[in-house]
């Protein structure tokens, strides 16, 4: 009785558990079909096969022996060919975990019986409070009413029932992979058969990876796969015979497709549920696990003659097993194979849809070169992010366009590849996006910044505009080249360099040092730059600045191998001077000469000039802008939702 109280009153704990040990009697009992009514009003279940049914010695001496071992006892394949899937004898004991009353009635060739359990009585054995042994009550074997097979009602149920239809053939069908015509085995739930379209997921499916030739079946019930993937089916080639494995793990196209309970990898052997999920003793925390669903069928979890290695309440597998070591070891490696592909698998599936929508495509049409690239990235992230609904999903295309154009002018695309779930995104929509933020952007950077410089320039007479431009220039290279929206410095390595620097002053000449206004290090672009301003009215030979460029580079070569060896070595000099170096009849030499040592001069006469037409880059964007805003206004119209 106390192995009844344990093992039987608190084995399991949910209804779909207990009746998968019914179902998995049937399937032992070579039934073709296993019917479970659910009767709310009356509150009770009952569950009728059609298997080969139980004489009364079957009933004293298997089912009603707490332990009875049919694989030790009867070992091998059933009449039918099938392989057994129960083990330790105590499955049928988990009805009174959900049920106070039981009633078995079973028909074994003309033989009929028929019995009642009662939990109450049975915890009155289990306390002392009766005497002598609990035997069942028998029933009356006129109730029976099939040919054949076994039926089972629970009644005064413990567990509420009033959703128990549509859950429990939600659970059924997970927790059996052979409740299927193929494999001559039906189960219905209140008449209604369960299919594998009952498992819920397998249209959500986007890509897979399935395992070896026996699975590919698979694919035809996932009918809007993009990419199927095959993998290797072997988990130990040393085991005798090596251990395979069939099945499947597969992503969803957004997460709102996959429930917390769907978001699993099921282990089944012979058919059956062994373990509900495997995924989460991974603990994987790459944002792709939250898309994964799988099932795996490993036979050799369940041998005859090998040890038991799953758990009493039959839920999940023995961690200290080799097998579950070997299949862990297995699905690891397969999820770092997933997880290497999926991130491109996905970009490329969400830009496809994206671009469905007109006017997602023609936005998409005005970028060029790598900000198509960053694009598709960010189409690929909004479309697997789990947004409630098709306006919210409009709304999200508005605000991520706008922080795009934001982040592209920044030079700041990078930043979406960080982006991984749907507060990453929002997060950086709410930093860059609206219309307020993208024109104070534009503004700050091509008004602001570059018309005061203009404006502080025209001012000045030209002796003087070397000072004004040592005041902008260290902090405004795109001065010096469009593409150096800002500068940036390593403050370790300016320290170094700076050092460097000193110590190459102290030998200038006074000549040198006259001509000069400052030198300065930076980087931007990823090269290292140093930028040299010579006084407006100096004169100097192209020979003069290639003696005072290979100074300089020198220490800053020699600076970075010896303190900073891992960093790149690209190294550009640029001279300002106030007017072109002689010979100035030499022009193209001159230039060549320098560009030999990757160097270059500008004069200050062209650094206002270039400035100057910056204003047409302010016209331009404003006109950028306005087209943009108008574009964004057309969602609200054509936005397909």
């Amino acid at each position: 009785m106390n192995v009844l109280n344990h093992l039987g009153i608190g084995l399991y704990s949910n209804v779909p558990a207990v009746l998968s040990e019914i179902v998995a009697n049937a399937w032992d009992a070579d039934a073709t079909e296993v019917q479970i009514d659910i009767d709310l009003r009356r509150d009770e279940i009952t569950i009728k096969d059609n298997g080969c049914g139980m004489s009364k010695e079957d009933i004293n001496n298997k089912y009603l022996t707490v332990g009875y071992s049919k694989r030790t006892v009867e070992p091998g394949k059933t009449i039918k060919g099938r392989d057994p899937m129960g083990r330790k004898g105590i499955g049928k004991l988990s009805v009174f975990s959900i049920a106070d009353v039981i009633e078995v009635y079973s028909v074994k060739g003309r033989e009929r019986n028929a019995l009642m359990m009662n939990r109450q009585d049975i915890q009155e054995y289990i306390k002392g409070k009766a005497e002598g042994e609990y035997f069942p009550a028998p029933l009356n074997t006129d109730m029976i009413d099939f040919p054949n097979g076994t039926k089972i009602i629970l009644r005064q149920l413990q567990k509420n029932i009033n959703r128990a239809e549509e859950f429990l053939r939600k659970r059924l069908a997970r927790r059996f992979s052979i409740i299927a015509a193929k494999n001559d085995f039906r189960v219905l739930i209140n008449g209604a058969e369960i299919t594998a379209k009952d498992r819920d997921y397998y249209d959500r499916l986007e890509y897979i990876w399935y395992m070896g030739d026996e699975s590919q079946p698979i694919l035809a019930d996932c009918k809007n796969i993009e990419k199927a993937i095959k993998l290797d089916a072997v988990v130990d080639p040393e085991a005798i015979p090596p251990y395979k494995v069939k099945g499947w793990i597969g992503t969803v196209d957004e997460q709102k497709s996959l429930s917390d309970e769907n978001n699993a990898i099921i282990i089944y052997a012979h058919g059956k549920l062994v373990q509900e999920d495997i995924l989460k003793d991974f603990k994987e925390g790459g944002v792709y696990a939250q898309y994964l669903i799988g099932e795996i069928e490993a036979d050799f979890l369940d041998l005859d003659d090998k040890d038991d290695i799953v758990t009493s309440d039959r839920q999940r597998l023995k961690e200290e097993d080799s097998r579950t070591d070997a299949l862990k070891k297995f699905i690891r490696t397969v999820l770092k194979t997933i997880q290497n592909q999926w991130t491109n698998l996905r970009t490329e599936g969400g830009a496809k849809r994206a671009l469905i929508q007109p006017v997602v495509k023609e936005w998409y049409g005005t970028l060029q070169g790598d900000n198509k690239t960053y694009a598709r990235k960010l189409f690929g992230k909004i479309e697997s992010l789990k947004i409630p609904d098709p306006i919210a999903k409009k709304e999200m295309y508005k605000t991520s366009i706008l922080a795009f154009e934001t982040m592209a002018l920044k030079n700041a695309l990078s930043v979406l590849d960080a982006v991984e779930t749907d507060k990453d995104l929002e997060l950086v929509t709410k930093i860059f996006a609206g219309i307020d933020a993208l024109e104070a952007v534009h503004y700050y950077q091509i008004v602001k910044g570059r018309v005061e410089v203009v404006s502080e320039f025209k001012r000045i007479l030209p002796d003087s505009r070397e000072k004004i431009l040592q005041k902008y220039i260290f902090e405004h290279l795109w001065l010096l080249d469009p593409s150096w929206e800002r500068a940036s410095s390593n403050l370790r390595i300016e320290e170094a360099v700076t050092t460097e620097f000193k110590d190459i002053d102290a030998n200038l000449t006074d000549k040198e040092k006259a001509g000069r206004i400052d030198i300065r290090y930076k980087t931007a672009a990823g090269k290292h730059i140093i930028i040299e301003l010579k006084k407006y009215d100096r004169s100097v030979t192209v020979y003069e600045l290639l003696e005072q460029v290979n100074k300089y580079q020198n220490a800053l070569e020699k600076c970075l191998t010896n303190k900073f060896p891992h960093e790149t070595r690209v190294i550009e000099s640029i001279c300002i001077l106030g007017i072109p170096p002689e010979p100035r009849n030499k022009e193209a030499q001159n230039i060549g000469l320098l560009r030999e040592v990757n160097s270059r001069y500008i004069t200050y006469d062209e650094l206002i000039q270039r400035t100057l037409e910056s204003y047409k880059d302010y016209l331009d964007k404003e006109r950028e802008v306005s087209d943009l805003i108008a574009l964004l206004d057309r969602f609200d119209e054509e936005f397909e939702v």
